[in-house]
């Protein structure tokens, strides 16, 4: 990826994916600064909590009261996670999370029924 004269690396970095091993699921993952390796939540949420919980929006009330902010996914996130299948062709959001905090939400979503 080339880069303009006064753009910063860290935002090259930042769309650099990596495929994370995460409870014996292969799932995308941006490094991004601060924060380390974040997790698609969308993809997290089928392959781990669907059976749980109602859909996005639940995990996203129950994110608040757990006091977790996702990072909202840049644009050019969004298009690498719906190339590698990771989020549906037709999503135009998305949002990461560490996965300690996914931890955290996972235990929430299976013991409080």
């Amino acid at each position: 990826m080339q880069v303009s004269p006064g753009v910063s690396n860290t935002i090259v970095n930042n769309n650099q994916v990596h495929i994370l091993e995460y409870r014996g699921a292969q799932l995308a993952a941006f490094n991004v600064e601060g924060r380390g390796l974040l997790i698609c939540l969308p993809q997290a949420f089928e392959l781990f909590l669907k059976q749980f919980v109602g859909g996005l929006h639940t995990v996203y009330t129950k994110l608040k009261r757990l006091d977790i902010q996702p990072v909202v996914c840049n644009v050019e996130q969004v298009r690498i996670l719906r190339g590698l299948g990771a989020i549906q062709p037709g999503v135009n959001r998305c949002k990461l999370i560490a996965p300690r905090e996914f931890d955290i939400l996972y235990a929430d979503c299976t013991t409080s029924r």
